[in-house]
């Protein structure tokens, strides 16, 4: 930057120079009244303030075409006065000038402040001479020579104690600027003066709007009157004080802590640390939503448990009873409600095992776009449909969508789950969106869950509905927690299949929704590189071909119940059976006896269960077939005993033809030596 030319003394011109208004800022009342009382006698209409909040407030109702402004000023400082007046639309034509006294301050004040001149402070003669050049100078329309002159420079006083104090400011700066918590700065108890880069971003406003602001006009109600009050006990006290509850600004929730800050300054002085939380609240509300599923879970499958076995007769002893009654016996019809309404119940434990994550079986490959179309035409959908004769379901699949390691049966019923719940949103017209898709995420993504990233199939269910509450959105998993039609939407344990599903699957939920817009929900299902094994399904059955040729079979169960009906169901289609009603009394019985097969249970209490039972019976006798009974399908010890050569799996409560079926097809099986 070089000297300026030697500008001449401005001869008065009133006509001209009353049209210009200047504003000078400086925190000296001295050099207030001096330069207003010079800059008047020239003819120009003046206006003061005691510093850069001040100035703000008059900017909103003053538009001067000069400003003159101290470089160090409390509260907001000229630099940042500087920036402000450059962000602004209506004050882009306006001229700066900064005045300092300070030699080591020129470099950063024009590379920071964008100002267009630099005065030295210094006698009030050499300064009004300086003054005088700049304004005869804007007077000539010479405004481009002025651009980046410094006014005064031998007259700046150049001490190393400034240059120290300089420094360490930047230091200051440069740590504030970097901090991820965000830090405010409040003068007579509420309006903001300093805001760091971490506060703006996280307020989500320009600095502009934010300094000299009050605090609490930045939030709706309540968090505004709860600010007031805080800043209130802060004062009263001079204490540190932190809001009781978090605050919400642009679907962000904060985390506010108040400190006050004593000193000589005439005025309060406040410093506000602001965090963003809702990515941290957002995880620990699915780390509690897990835990309340896992709880629910747990409980749910014990109740399944000892239902199943309750069921077994229910389910079980029609079968044995229809053949042997005639066609036009009374008792027909009766047995039969009794055996259906038994399946029935068959089909809600299931639900709840599917809830305590102990219901899917094993795995197969699944074509999910082949699961949504049969779903489409199932009887379920149009009993649906008939609900609704106004919702209109369409689909949107990928038909390059891979393969995943899956249960038909459960996926099927999520789907269904999932239109049920997006039909009854929809009070009238309206529709239901039903996308499948290849899904890949290089990052996670933070949603109702956190999706990590990798390969997906995506299945998604929207609808137009009525949306759901944030209140209601938190629950929708819920066991129960339905809004549905009682009677014609099922047992409330819907959405609650459908998260035990997924989870079982290893996948991961997101849900967006808006009430009176919709809701939609994705499912996102991990792609496995190896080929899952096909499962093995029930087919169509005679009852001569599950029929015994006298193999002995030997039932190990706990419950006396279950025992009798295996008892009477295997003695019933030809086979000799024996019983036990433990491990150990199992094991006493292979001593004496060889079985050509053994009904295992695997949940048996008090003594061993059935991996540890299977485990002593190799000992005895290292080829015993095997078939493993449970309510359950999914647990550690399963997985355990299927490594020892227990391949057949038998699920609470059997019939006649899964039982019988079961036990031929293992019979007739050859094992490898």
């Amino acid at each position: 930057m070089g000297y300026p030319k030697q500008f001449k003394t401005v001869k008065q011109n009133p006509g001209a120079i009353m049209m210009k208004q200047i504003l000078v800022v400086d925190n000296h009342p001295v050099m207030l009244k001096f330069m207003s009382g010079f800059l008047e006698k020239m003819g120009y209409t003046v206006k003061t303030a005691a510093d850069g909040l001040s100035a703000i407030e008059m900017l909103s109702s003053f538009t001067p075409d000069i400003v003159f402004i101290d470089l160090v000023m409390p509260n907001i400082s000229g630099e940042k006065l500087c920036q402000i007046i450059r962000s602004r639309q209506d004050l882009k034509n306006c001229f700066i000038v900064v005045l300092s006294a300070i030699m080591a301050e020129e470099g950063p004040a024009f590379e920071s402040c964008n100002a267009d001149v630099f005065i030295a402070k210094g006698p009030f003669d050499r300064l009004s001479t300086h003054v005088e050049s700049v304004l005869e100078t804007l007077e000539q329309g010479d405004a481009a020579e002025l651009k980046g002159s410094v006014l005064g420079r031998r007259e700046l006083f150049e001490r190393e104690i400034t240059k120290e104090l300089l420094e360490s400011k930047k230091h200051y700066e440069t740590t504030l600027n970097h901090m991820s918590e965000g830090l405010l700065e409040l003068v007579d108890n509420s309006i903001i003066v300093f805001a760091n880069p971490a506060a703006i971003s996280i307020l989500g406003l320009p600095e502009e709007k934010l300094l000299s602001s009050a605090l609490a006009g930045l939030f709706d109600e309540p968090a505004k009157t709860l600010i007031n009050l805080k800043l209130g006990e802060c004062a009263a006290s001079e204490k540190e004080t932190e809001l009781d509850e978090l605050i919400e600004i642009q679907s962000r929730l904060l985390s506010v802590k108040i400190i006050a800050v004593t000193g000589g300054n005439t005025r309060t002085t406040n410093l506000v640390m602001i965090r963003d939380v809702t990515r941290e609240k957002q995880l620990e509300a699915q780390l509690q939503r897990a835990k309340k599923m896992e709880a629910v879970g747990t409980l749910a499958g014990g109740v399944a448990h000892d239902l199943n076995n309750v069921l077994s007769a229910i389910v079980t002893y029609p079968d044995l009873l229809l053949p042997q009654l005639p066609e036009d016996s009374p008792l027909r019809k009766p047995i039969q409600t009794m055996r259906d309404s038994g399946n029935k119940a068959v089909a809600i434990v299931q639900d709840l095992l599917t809830l305590a994550r102990r219901g899917v079986p094993a795995k197969m490959a699944v074509n999910v776009n082949r699961i949504v179309s049969e779903f489409l035409n199932s009887a379920e959908f149009l009993k649906m449909k008939s609900y609704h004769p106004e919702v209109t379901v369409t689909t949107n699949l990928d038909y390059e969508l891979p393969e995943l390691s899956g249960s038909p049966v459960h996926l099927s019923k999520t789907i269904m789950n999932l239109v049920s719940n997006a039909m009854e949103a929809i009070k009238n017209k309206g529709e239901v969106t039903i996308l499948t898709q290849n899904n890949r995420l290089d990052e996670s993504v933070a949603g109702y869950e956190t999706i990590p990233p990798g390969n997906y199939v995506k299945i998604e269910v929207s609808d137009t509905g009525s949306g759901i509450s944030a209140k209601d959105l938190e629950r929708v998993f819920e066991p129960f927690y339905t809004k549905k039609k009682m009677g014609r939407s099922g047992t409330g344990l819907g959405m609650s299949v459908v998260w035990g599903t997924v989870k079982d699957h290893d996948g991961y939920i997101d849900i967006s929704s808006r009430e009176n817009l919709g809701t939609t929900i994705a499912l996102y299902f991990p792609v496995y590189q190896q080929g899952p094994e096909a499962e093995t399904k029930a087919t169509g059955f005679d009852t001569q071909e599950i029929k015994g040729g006298g193999e002995s079979v030997l039932i190990v169960d706990d419950v006396k119940e279950q025992r009798e009906i295996a008892y009477t169901l295997l003695s019933s289609l030809g086979y000799q059976v024996d019983a036990a009603h433990s491990g150990e009394a199992a094991l006493a019985r292979i001593k004496e006896k060889k079985f050509d097969l053994v009904l295992l249970d695997m949940i048996m209490d008090p003594g061993m269960d059935g991996l540890q039972t299977y485990q002593k019976i190799l000992e005895i006798n290292p080829r015993q077939k095997a078939i493993l009974i449970s309510g359950f399908t999914e647990t550690p010890r399963i997985r355990q005993i299927e490594k020892l050569g227990v391949t057949r799996f038998l699920k609470k409560p059997y019939t006649v033809k899964t039982l019988g079926m079961a036990v031929k097809s293992e019979l007739t099986e050859k094992k490898g030596d």
